[in-house]
Order: structure tokens, then sequence, then C-alpha cells
């Protein structure tokens, strides 16, 4: 059985953060780092896997710059059996799609049954790297898991969370997936003499060229989907007729405070995705609330 385990160190949030008066960005210097907690919970899935299966290697990637080795260190100490760090200079302030790009990479170098990964950090909390690596490595994944509850020959079955505190058993053909979410804080001590051994192992860092993916195609992927600001359409003015005198008092306050509001019907739209994309797409198009996307393309 091979693992691999994807972490991402955090600002620690109960640290006051400082931000930048100007721009509002945390600045980086004065915050202290942490493990996310997440991530900390797959670390500890995957090593409660080794434990059952004897034969499992586990492996420790981490994106980020050399701070961030003290994270892989401390896995290591608790039993994983390497690390590799991903970095390069350009890498500063990356988003999803950046990342995505790169860990799927990586990914398919290494060699994995089982990829864990958080579901969501504690600094972004948007959830989508775990769903969107298993789209780009085409293979199974389930989100927001809990407990491994068994693995079999070429399948797994793991418990994933619902909303209202409901839970849901899964199971999934291997390799695939695995995006692991903390119900609360969990830290594992290792022994002082593993904390020695891990401080003295070797840990690679690769750059995009050992990697072989160039730095333009992580800035064109970064800039291929932007977000911009929300904007609600613009009010459309319309003229109302004043209710008949003749009516009762309450009756015209009910058709003045009704006034041109029409009562809003919902579709349902079945189909492939792609169809329900297009038409998701055009109805948003049709009601003005795609408008700004258009007068950016303009600007730029």
């Amino acid at each position: 059985m091979k693992i691999l385990v994807l972490i991402k160190s955090v600002p620690d949030t109960k640290i006051p953060l400082e931000c930048v008066e100007d721009t509002g960005r945390l600045i980086n210097d004065w915050y202290v780092p942490i493990l996310n907690t997440d991530d900390t919970m797959a670390v500890s899935e995957a090593l409660r896997i080794k434990k059952e299966i004897a034969e499992t290697h586990i492996s420790v990637v981490h994106l980020g710059p050399p701070s961030g080795e003290r994270f892989i260190r401390d896995a290591l100490a608790l039993g994983c059996d390497e690390g590799l760090r991903i970095w390069d200079e350009e890498l500063e302030n990356l988003h999803t799609g950046g990342k995505l790009l790169i860990l799927a990479r990586v990914a398919e170098i290494v060699g994995f049954d089982i990829l864990f990964t958080g579901t969501k950090s504690l600094d972004t909390g948007s959830a989508q790297l775990g769903v969107l690596l298993a789209s780009s490595l085409r293979v199974p994944c389930i989100s927001r898991v809990v407990c491994i509850d068994e693995i079999q020959p070429g399948a797994i079955t793991a418990t994933r969370k619902l909303e209202r505190g409901y839970q849901e058993l899964v199971e999934s053909t291997i390799p695939l997936i695995v995006s692991v979410e903390a119900d609360e804080e969990t830290a594992s001590a290792a022994p002082f003499s593993a904390i020695a051994v891990a401080a003295e192992k070797n840990i690679p860092c690769f750059d995009m060229s050992r990697i072989g993916v160039p730095l333009e195609v992580v800035r064109k992927e970064e800039s291929r989907l932007k977000f911009g600001p929300l904007r609600l359409p613009e009010p459309r003015l319309r003229f109302v007729q004043p209710p008949d005198s003749s009516l009762p008092a309450f009756e015209r306050r009910r058709r003045i405070d009704e006034g041109g509001m029409r009562k809003r019907m919902g579709r349902i739209v079945r189909g492939e995705e792609d169809t329900v994309v297009e038409e998701l797409f055009q109805t948003l198009r049709r009601r003005g609330f795609l408008q700004h996307l258009g007068r950016e393309s303009k600007k730029a």
C-alpha cells in the first residue's frame, strides 16, 4: 500500500493576526505557522492504516518555503517514511489553480494507492483541492472523511461527514483521493528519539524544472479563472398602476406593497453536466449577473 499525504502550513489563528493597513494583507513575517488541522488528521489516518498493514509506505509532500520542513520532519518522527518539499521562489501567493497543476504532477511522479489531503485549510477554506485533484488525475474522491473503516484488496470503506451531524458510509475503488476533515484538533506527540532521527533526515526539494512543470504554465493556469467582485444586476424601473380607490384600504395597501413584483418560479434542469452548466451560464447572463465580466474584459 502506497500512501501520499499532502500537508500545508497555515497561520495560527489563536494568535492575533497583523495586516498591512493599506492593502489588508497579512504580514507574513509576523504570523506563527502551524500545520493545518485537517492535514494533521490526514497524517493520523495514514499512520493508522500503516499500523494495520505493515507494508504500507507513507510519503509526505509539502508545497512551500524551507520553513515548512519542520512539519515534514514532525510527520517523519510520527512514523511516515519519506518527505518531499516542492518550492520555487516564483510560487509566492499561489492559488488553487496553480497548486492543482503542481501537486497533480507530483502525485503522478511519486505514485499512490491512496492520496490524503485536508478537506479545507484554515486560511482560505475553499475546500476545492481534493475534488479538483481527483478530476485531474481521473480517480475517485471521498470528501469530508472522518474515519477510514476498512481496507480490502482494491477497495476502501470510509465514513464521511454530512450536514446536521449525519454521517455516510462510502465504499470506493483504489486508487483514490481522500480529503479528511477533523472534528476537533488532534495532535500526536512523537518520542524524543524519533524526533532526533527525523531531524537528521535529508528532505529533498524539487523545483518546477525538476518536476517538469514550466513556471509559465503555472502562471497561465493561475490567470485562467478569475472571479470579479459580486455585483447584483441594476434594478429596472417599471410603471406600476395605482390601485383602484374603490378598493378597501387593506387591499390598496397590499397592492402597493406588492408593487410590480412577480412571484419567483424555479425550474429544474436535467441532463449531462455540460448541458446543465451551459443552461446555468446562459440564465445568469440573461438575468444580468455577468455584465461586470464583459466590462472588465473591455478594460483589459
